[in-house]
């Protein structure tokens, strides 16, 4: 065989195995953040709850045992033709955590508040390493797909199955989506505008888990308890908006009620 022949069919057959176009073929359309975005979502697939209405079940217990009734964000990916994007990969859609803090050695361009380790200050129990919440499934023929926060079946995307090894502690303010390396803006319904709503996950692990103190990170305790009971009908502070936990505008008991219901919860409490 010819060598300059035999090289470029070595070099075509080794593009093909990491997934680089063959010579002459377009390369995979890449999400437009101007045409792709995601939404807050619960309920049912078929009859989905969007928006605010969404959001008030979009709050987390560090056992993975808090999420109600579905609860997700529709991920849709459209090209710059604003064709969509089907069968992309659910290793490339996800939300991004760093896994924990700079503390305890974590850095990136993740949600950086988000303690999702077994390091340092959460070695018992034992806890998983998230640095990334997948999407559920590839991207159907509308280029839609799903990230359900407790975890899901790839053959039945949206409905939440508990996942065991996708547990976190704490919060914060900006929880990246991504695709492909593109960053999605969230809108609060299919027909809202891009950037009208950032993704943010409350926790009933409000108070620790910042600093490298020892087994703070992820546990709900008497410590946070304490914040969301004693702050009822008392003036807003800087927590306020993150123990209102339903996200119904205001601290309450049906708030504190759920972090009774998830008291001493870690790791591998109630369930492993």
């Amino acid at each position: 065989m010819n060598t300059r022949i035999g090289l470029a069919l070595a070099l075509i057959l080794i593009g093909a195995s990491i997934g680089v176009p063959a010579l002459g073929q377009p390369p995979p359309p890449q999400p437009d953040p101007a045409k792709s975005y995601f939404v807050p979502e619960a309920g049912s697939v078929g009859t989905p709850i969007q928006g605010m209405s969404a959001v008030s079940r979009f709050h987390a217990c560090p056992n993975n045992d808090a999420f109600g009734l579905n609860a997700r964000i529709k991920v849709v990916l459209r090209d710059a033709s604003d064709v969509p994007i089907v069968g992309f990969s659910r290793l490339s859609i996800y939300v991004n955590f760093n896994g924990g803090t700079a503390k305890q050695g974590f850095s990136g361009d993740g949600a950086d508040s988000i303690i999702a380790n077994g390091r340092a200050s959460n070695f018992d129990p034992p806890c998983p390493l998230v640095q990334y919440v997948y999407a559920d499934a590839p991207t159907d023929a509308t280029g839609t797909t799903y990230i359900t926060f407790a975890g899901a079946n790839s053959a039945n995307p949206g409905v939440a199955v508990r996942d065991p090894n996708r547990k976190w502690g704490h919060y914060d303010s900006d929880l990246p989506v991504i695709a492909d390396g593109v960053q999605l803006l969230g809108r609060l319904s299919d027909g809202g505008t891009n950037g009208e709503y950032v993704l943010r996950i409350k926790n009933v692990d409000l108070i620790d888990g910042l600093t490298n103190g020892r087994d703070h990170g992820e546990a709900v305790s008497s410590k946070d308890y304490n914040s969301f009971r004693s702050n009822i009908d008392q003036p807003p502070d800087d927590l306020s908006y993150w123990r209102d936990l339903n996200s119904d505008g205001s601290l309450s008991s049906g708030d504190l009620n759920i972090v009774v219901a998830h008291m001493d919860h870690n790791c591998v409490y109630p369930n492993p």
